[in-house]
C-alpha cells in the first residue's frame, strides 16, 4: 500500500450533489470489476472533464473488458483504500535461431504502456521490471527515449547453479522502478548468442526466447515455479492513482484553497498527499469505511462484525482489511478471507495463476 502523509480536515466543503458524486444512470460494473467513483464508465460519469478517471467497457468481450479510456489498458481491479489499480500488460519477447549458432532474431515483439495525462503512475513499491531468459539483456526507456532501468540474466550449467531467486544468474533478473514514472517502452536485446564469438560462455541452458515485462512483484513471487510460459502472455501491473492536475491541486495543503475542486466529499474523510507524483487521495477516517469521494460515502466500519483476524509478522508487507498475513518459509504470504470484498492486489491472490496464463491481450 502506498504511504501518504496524513492531513486531517475537520469538515468537507458542501457542494451540490452533482459535483460530489457520479450522476444517476452511470454504470458501476463492467464484467467482474466494480468501478467506484471518482472513476466512471463513459462520458460525464467520472470526476473531472478530462479523461484521467474515465474508463470504457467493451461488452462485446466475454466477459466484458474494462479499459482506461484513450489508452486501451485492461483494468482488472480498482482499490479506493490503497489508491491503486491493477492492469494487464503483454510481456515483450525476442526469439532467436539456436540451430545455426548465429543467434539471429527470428521474432521480436515489444509492448509499451503509456499513462501520460491519466490519473495513473506505475507503482514503484509494488511493481518491478523483470527479464527472464538465457541469456537476456532487457531495459526500458521513458516517453523521451531516455534509459530508466534494466537488467541482465544468464543461466549457469545446472551443476554450477548458484543459490538465489531472480538475481541474474538463474535465468531471471529484476529491477526497481522509480517514482513518478508515467511511460514504459521496453527493449529486449541479445548478447552472447553467437557461439563462435563467445565460446558458449553465456549459452549454458540457453532458451529460445527472452522476455521482459513490468509486473506486480507480489504476484510474480506468488506465481513462483508456475511461471513457465512461452508465446504471448499477460501479467498484472500495479498502478498508483491520485487526484492530479487540472485545478485539483498538488497537495492537501493547496487544495484547501480551492473548495470547488476538492475531492474528499464525505464528512468522515481525510486528505492524504501522494508520495508517487503530485496530487492527493482521500480515505475514510479511522472507524469508517466506504467511498470518501462521495457525500455520505464513509460509514461506520463493519470489520469487527466480520471477525477478521490479523497475525502480525516481522518483515511482512502491509496487509489490507479483509486480509491475513502469516509467515511461511521465511516469506510473508497474504491470504484473503473468503466471501468478503478484497482490496488492492490481494484480489489477485484469489485468482488462479491460469487466469493470467490463458489471458492474451490484443497486440497494439
Amino acid at each position: 500500500m502506498a504511504m501518504f502523509a496524513v492531513l486531517l480536515l475537520l469538515a468537507a466543503p458542501l457542494l451540490p450533489p452533482a459535483a460530489a458524486q457520479r450522476p444517476p444512470g452511470c454504470r458501476r460494473q463492467c464484467g467482474n470489476v466494480t468501478v467506484p467513483y471518482p472513476f466512471g464508465i463513459g462520458a460525464r460519469c467520472h470526476r473531472g472533464e478530462g479523461r484521467g478517471f474515465r474508463l470504457e467497457c467493451d461488452d462485446t468481450r466475454h466477459p466484458p473488458r474494462l479499459t482506461v479510456a484513450g489508452y486501451g489498458h485492461e483494468v482488472v481491479a480498482i482499490s479506493l483504500a490503497s489508491a491503486e489499480a491493477t492492469v494487464l500488460l503483454n510481456a515483450s519477447r525476442a526469439c532467436y535461431d539456436r540451430t545455426s549458432g548465429s543467434g539471429r532474431v527470428l521474432d521480436r515483439r515489444e509492448y509499451p504502456m503509456a499513462l501520460n495525462g491519466s490519473a495513473f503512475l506505475f507503482s514503484s513499491m509494488k511493481s518491478k521490471f523483470v527479464a527472464i531468459g538465457c541469456p537476456d539483456l532487457a531495459y526500458f526507456v521513458d516517453d523521451g527515449g531516455y534509459y530508466v532501468t534494466g537488467c541482465m540474466s544468464v543461466c549457469r550449467p545446472s551443476e554450477s547453479a548458484l543459490p538465489g531467486s531472480c538475481r541474474g544468474g538463474d535465468g531471471c533478473c529484476q529491477s526497481n522502478i522509480p517514482l513518478g514514472l508515467a511511460s514504459y517502452r521496453p527493449h529486449v536485446r541479445s548478447f552472447g548468442r553467437r557461439q563462435q564469438q563467445q565460446g558458449g560462455t553465456f549459452l549454458a541452458n540457453s532458451t529460445g526466447c527472452a522476455y521482459a515485462f513490468m509486473v506486480d512483484a507480489w504476484w510474480f513471487w506468488y506465481a513462483g515455479s508456475h511461471f513457465n510460459r512461452t508465446g504471448d502472455f499477460a501479467v498484472p501491473v500495479v498502478l498508483d492513482w491520485a487526484i492530479r492536475g487540472a485545478g485539483a491541486g498538488d497537495s492537501c495543503a493547496t487544495v484547501r484553497e480551492n473548495a470547488t475542486a476538492y475531492a474528499c466529499r464525505s464528512a468522515q474523510s481525510v486528505c492524504l498527499d501522494s508520495t508517487n507524483g503530485p496530487g492527493y487521495v482521500c480515505n475514510c477516517t479511522s472507524g469508517y469505511e466506504g467511498n470518501p469521494y462521495v457525500l455520505g460515502g464513509c460509514n461506520g466500519t463493519t470489520l469487527a462484525r466480520k471477525k477478521i483476524r490479523w497475525t502480525p509478522v516481522a518483515n511482512c508487507r502491509s496487509c489490507v482489511p479483509e486480509g491475513i498475513c502469516r509467515h511461511l518459509s521465511s516469506r510473508c504470504i497474504r491470504r484473503c478471507a473468503p466471501g468478503v470484498s478484497i482490496l488492492g492486489s490481494c484480489a489477485l491472490a484469489r485468482l488462479p495463476i491460469e487466469t493470467f496464463q490463458a489471458h492474451l491481450l490484443d497486440a497494439r
